[in-house]
């Protein structure tokens, strides 16, 4: 794997625009060594296509699992020269075969795949299934007052009437981010998954690539409303999190943090994406700022008897 891993980070090194989610260096500055490990195409001595992944063991089930912070992950390939479309889906199948085949053998894969990857059907041919998800992408940030118009009425009256009383600053303090979503899945009755250390590990990366910043939304007297965490690459920013203080639900803070995200978005990468939820009060919500609704592939596959049986266990004591 470490040779593997090397291969991998030379073809990061000379291809910069890869995506941030699918670099090596986001793997390897964020999780431990021993925790991802990336599968690799190869034509002679060239790097033509690879798969990272997130592995976990779990009650001694070993996992491919998305891993935190990590919206999309997928395979990435370098397509030869001028290919006719037919070549193309040709190209796909073996390649992505192949790179389905390289992967360790585990009780169960799940990732989320860039909405850009639209050719699944290799993975259905080796017994795997996907759920589409949604996200909204404001494809094209040029134009930021055709992008404000098209926001739906309330973001727009939110966005005014926290301009008026709230600043915005950046901010270094991971412990405003942290304290805020933990207050937010306490609130929820659920566990926060996201740790500070890894909040911390991403914060600089961030900071020494210059791809991410988090922003507060503060009233007169220092009191924080909501922060918010967005990253980018060349080709689009990316809400990452973010969360807002239950006392001030009702001020636009996390309106007006977002505007501001995506006007500082125009001058960084091409597109502004929200990332995405199938929770309907949170899709409601980002459909709002008048994004393009974009699907997205979540696949998976179980290879695990046992496994089944207590997903099946666990759907139906949870109902």
């Amino acid at each position: 794997m470490k040779l593997e891993k090397e291969k991998y980070k030379k073809l990061c090194l000379e291809n910069p625009t890869i995506p941030l989610f699918q670099r090596y260096d986001w793997y390897d500055t964020i999780f431990d060594n021993d925790c991802w490990g990336v599968s690799l195409l190869e034509s002679g001595n060239e790097v033509i296509g690879f798969l990272p992944y997130y592995i976990v063991v779990k009650h001694n089930f070993k996992l491919i699992v998305i891993p935190p912070l990590t919206p999309y992950q997928g395979i990435w390939l370098k397509y030869p020269d001028e290919l006719k479309y037919t070549n193309q889906l040709s190209f796909e199948k073996e390649a992505i075969t192949t790179l389905i085949e390289k992967l360790p053998n585990v009780d169960d894969f799940r990732q989320k795949f860039f909405p850009s990857f639209t050719n699944w059907l290799p993975f259905y041919w080796k017994g795997y299934s996907q759920t589409t998800r949604y996200t909204y992408i404001i494809e094209e940030l040029t134009d930021l007052e055709r992008i404000y118009y098209e926001f739906r009425g309330n973001i727009r009256r939110e966005i005014k009437k926290a301009e008026l009383v709230l600043t915005i600053e950046n901010t270094e303090k991971i412990e405003d981010l942290f304290q805020f979503l933990l207050d937010f899945f306490t609130e929820k009755s659920e566990k926060n998954l996201i740790s500070k250390d890894l909040l911390t590990r991403i914060a600089e990366y961030c900071k020494k690539n210059n791809c991410g910043e988090i922003l507060i939304a503060k009233d007169t007297d220092n009191q924080i409303h909501s922060v918010l965490f967005y990253v980018w690459d060349s080709e689009s920013a990316y809400y990452l999190t973010g969360a807002t203080n239950s006392n001030f639900k009702t001020t636009g803070s996390m309106s007006l943090l977002l505007w501001e995200a995506i006007k500082r978005s125009k001058h960084r990468t091409k597109a502004f994406n929200f990332e995405g939820s199938m929770i309907e009060s949170i899709e409601r919500y980002f459909r709002a700022f008048g994004g393009k609704q974009i699907p997205y592939f979540e696949i998976h596959k179980n290879n695990s008897t046992l496994l089944r049986w207590l997903y099946k266990i666990k759907s139906i004591i949870g109902k």
